[in-house]
């Protein structure tokens, strides 16, 4: 004989089993779940960017990894610190997976296709007004 809470956790098992195949059986179960959200593929014309945790130069490194004249996947895109470097200078931040799979974010002023302060065109521009699909660390 089993105990009582096998018994229970038994009982209860078999009742999420049976709900469940009830559920399915008369279609009212959800489609599944994306694994992935959109991306957009972007260029990243420079050499050694660093990634980030977060919006700005201050921001702690998200890994060692640096990104250099390479196509990277984005999430979005977000205003935060701004960064120079040279004539080019950009307050968006695009949110990328690196070449060895780590998810952070870059200065949009390394991204090719922009402008000087101005999106990366193809990207989902998320705002606190406009969230869009980001991947959070």
């Amino acid at each position: 004989m089993l105990p009582k809470s096998t018994t229970r956790r038994l009982s209860l098992r078999a009742l999420c089993a049976t709900l469940l195949g009830l559920t399915a059986a008369l279609g009212l179960m959800s489609a599944p779940a994306q694994a992935d959200p959109t991306t957009t593929t972007v260029h990243v014309w420079a050499s050694q960017v660093r990634v980030r945790d977060c919006l700005a130069v201050t921001c702690r490194l998200a890994t060692q990894e640096q990104v250099s004249n390479t196509n990277v996947q984005a999430f979005c895109q977000r205003w935060g610190g701004a960064v120079t470097d040279g004539p080019y200078y950009n307050h968006y931040w695009v949110e990328i997976i690196t070449p060895q799979h780590t998810l952070g974010w870059i200065s949009a002023v390394y991204v090719s296709g922009g402008s000087n302060d101005g999106p990366i065109p193809g990207v989902p521009i998320e705002t606190d007004f406009h969230p869009v699909v980001c991947e959070y660390l």
